[in-house]
């Protein structure tokens, strides 16, 4: 397979090494998914880090080449977590049962937003922000669930994914993140990797989808970008209404154990 910038997909430079959202470890180069990207080696407020290989974020993998899908089986991948529609389902999944990864669909929108909605004027930022909160109502069965499910150790190496993986795979990648401890600059960082990976969205689509592309080109271009503002928006509404991210997910049913066994899980242990 062609890679970009990662020498192995199953080592790292330093796995005890606090990283930076750009580490050149974070990008898998997959030809079939643009933003897949590791969410490892960030530190937490107790000196911890998040374990490298073991939580990735996305967007729609289902269009993974088989070699490609072949790999994320040889890297351990159990589980993916598809937020996406059911609508957006029909345009493919994965199936990875022969490869013993489980396909769980964990949709954090009931449909997605129209292009027609979106304000041309506004500043998308405050717009985009506005939208990731609304998906803690919308979606909130879905990212309860999703924690939970990140919280067995049986169920990872995991990877969850939208479509663009942007919006609600950052929702859900804050929300994790956060609950692990992570701080918010980082987190912000993270969400902004994603406007790198745009440029080759439109490319794809442009081969594969046109009519998804003249779709997406009917909406104004800023909505495709991942401004840090919007993350940060998000980020202090959570922190506002909730207390915190944790409050957030204990509000939704989420017991304390299934929050302590998500830190078990997706964080290294103390050096």
């Amino acid at each position: 397979m062609h890679r970009t910038t990662t020498p192995s997909l199953h080592r790292v430079t330093d796995p005890h090494l606090v990283a930076a959202p750009d580490h050149p470890d974070r990008r898998l180069g997959f030809r079939g998914s643009f933003n897949f990207r590791d969410l490892g080696g960030y530190p937490t407020a107790d000196g911890r880090l998040v374990r490298w290989r073991t939580l990735y974020r996305a967007d729609g993998i289902h269009r993974m080449p088989d070699d490609e899908l072949d790999e994320l089986g040889v890297m351990g991948v159990r589980t993916v977590l598809d937020l996406r529609t059911a609508s957006e389902l029909e345009h493919g999944r994965v199936e990875g049962d022969r490869l013993g990864i489980t396909h769980l669909h964990l949709p954090v929108l009931g449909e997605t937003w129209k292009p027609a909605e979106l304000d041309p004027d506004a500043e998308a930022a405050v717009v985009l922000g506005s939208l990731y909160v609304q998906m803690l109502d919308v979606g909130a069965a879905a990212l309860a669930e999703s924690v939970r499910v990140l919280a067995e150790p049986a169920r990872v190496p995991a990877v969850f994914h939208c479509a663009a993986g942007k919006d609600r795979t950052g929702v859900l990648a804050a929300i994790v993140l956060s609950v692990l401890g992570v701080d918010e600059d980082t987190i912000v960082g993270d969400y902004a990797l994603s406007a790198l990976a745009m440029d080759q969205l439109v490319e794809r689509l442009r081969q594969e989808r046109p009519e998804a592309l003249t779709a997406m080109n009917d909406q104004p271009s800023q909505y495709l970008m991942a401004p840090p503002e919007a993350m940060r928006h998000f980020l202090d509404h959570l922190r506002a209404e909730h207390g915190s991210a944790e409050g957030y997910v204990r509000g939704l049913g989420v017991e304390g154990d299934v929050i302590d066994a998500l830190r078990v899980t997706l964080l290294a242990p103390s050096a």
